[in-house]
């Protein structure tokens, strides 16, 4: 069955998380029911986008097929290694590659546990990593549906981002009564997240998390809820990496991508706050710090505006860009009468000036005695 109808027409939301994910190297899990075609998406998006694909199925694998196999190197001084696997070199070799998972929550426990270095390192084999340029794909069946399918250790669920996948009915008849297209299309799905869309979403998630610390990590104690997707500062590193590959107004996509990285309760409490936070335009804002109407902000949406200035300025390292971000920090401060608020930022701005950078004097006069109260300048 081939479902590669899908890449002619509009994009759905569970395709969006899943090419996301790929371009921001998240491994990505698709639970969902048996026949309805999860192989078939990865294999006709992996020839969709010239990757050469690679299948493993851990339900018919044993842990050193996945870790390696112990080989003995004689040398100055005789050593034992574990050797690459076959599937690991050919992935390394490939110009583009994906690694798909398969049967995943099938396989020994021992097994998936072997694969826990290539889901997040990406290591295979003793010293050995596959280059940026592999996707990981995981499939499986949800446990709840199949006897034969556990739910995943915490420790590997951690690194995943859960995507349940759905049939599209209305493809797979227009497919069956039209025929499926044989043509592929060439997948923009390797393209660097812009610098800006990183700061961006970084800053929205710090800023979120400030507010809202209990949310930074909250392991489940269920086992069933340990399985899926939950917030920890591994899970939210990934969620920036995947937000920033996203379109800024597509809510559902990024409501669904964090959903499968740090559960609903987190999700549903960002976007809540995202609603507010995320108003504002930061090259804009660079450009004349006035964009931004600063007397009317809630202070936590001055925290993200500012957080994601200094956040793209140390990230550029352009002396023109530090000069502008620490701008915007200036205007801030005598706007809201708040220096407070921009001390985090004014923080990082004056402690990682790019090299010829020169502190103005209006700026230590501002910040200076306030950070140096609480012992964070010299």
């Amino acid at each position: 069955m081939r479902l590669f109808a899908h890449f002619e027409g509009m994009v759905s939301t569970q395709e969006a998380v899943f090419r996301a994910s790929i371009a921001a190297n998240v491994p990505v899990f698709l639970k969902g029911d048996s026949g309805i075609g999860k192989s078939a998406f990865i294999r006709d998006y992996a020839t969709a986008s010239q990757r050469h694909l690679e299948s493993v199925v851990l339900a018919h694998k044993e842990k050193s097929d996945i870790g390696g196999i112990p080989t003995v190197r004689e040398g100055t001084t005789t050593t034992t290694e574990f050797a690459v696997p076959g599937w690991g070199h050919r992935l390394i070799e490939a110009d583009k590659g994906l690694l798909l998972l398969s049967e995943f929550n099938m396989g020994e426990v021992d097994v998936q546990q072997a694969c826990m270095n290539v889901l997040q390192e990406r290591q295979v084999g003793e010293n050995t990593y596959l280059p940026d340029s592999v996707a990981i794909v995981l499939d499986g069946n949800p446990p709840e549906r199949y006897a034969t399918s556990s739910e995943l250790p915490s420790q590997i669920a951690n690194r995943l981002l859960h995507l349940d996948w759905e049939l599209d009915r209305q493809a797979w008849l227009d497919g069956m009564t039209a025929g499926w297209p044989t043509a592929t299309e060439r997948i923009i799905d390797d393209a660097d997240a812009r610098t800006d869309r990183v700061a961006r979403e970084k800053s929205l998630v710090l800023a979120f998390l400030d507010a809202h610390r209990p949310y930074i990590h909250d392991q489940p104690t269920d086992p069933a809820r340990e399985g899926g997707a939950w917030p920890s500062p591994r899970s939210w590193d990934n969620a920036i990496r995947v937000l920033s590959r996203i379109d800024e107004h597509a809510t559902d996509v990024q409501t669904a991508v964090l959903q499968g990285l740090v559960g609903h309760a987190a999700a549903e409490a960002f976007m809540r706050w995202r609603i507010e936070a995320a108003d504002f335009d930061l090259r804009a804002v660079l450009d004349d710090p006035t964009a931004e109407d600063w007397s009317d902000h809630h202070p936590s949406k001055t925290l993200t505006v500012l957080g994601a200035v200094s956040t793209f300025a140390i990230e550029q390292g352009s002396l023109d860009v530090w000069r502008d971000a620490l701008a915007v920090l200036m205007h801030c401060a005598e706007a809201t009468g708040r220096k407070d608020v921009c001390l985090r930022s004014a923080r990082l701005l004056l402690s990682r000036a790019p090299k010829g950078a020169k502190i103005p004097s209006s700026a230590e006069e501002t910040f200076g005695p306030m950070l140096r109260s609480i012992g964070a300048w010299r």
